[in-house]
């Protein structure tokens, strides 16, 4: 089983794994997970090979509305 707490500094991380070691708590881990970051595109692709994608197979927007709220029962 597995919970997720992320607190907000140091201190209070610190506040957390005392209290679980007052409740005799022993497996516990704590992992510093970096935040992801965020680049900016390469501005150099070209979007122009994208156009005509569907040109031998047109699609309708109601078919492709259809294909994906298809529910099964």
């Amino acid at each position: 089983m597995k919970i997720t707490i992320e607190p907000a500094s140091a201190a209070e991380l610190e506040r957390v794994v005392e209290m679980l070691q007052t409740m005799e708590v022993t497996n516990f881990e704590v992992t510093n997970i970096p935040k992801p970051t965020i680049t900016k595109g390469d501005k150099s692709i070209d979007p122009k090979a994208l156009f005509g994608v569907w040109k031998d197979a047109p699609r309708r927007l109601e078919d492709i509305r259809a294909r994906a709220w298809q529910r099964k029962a």
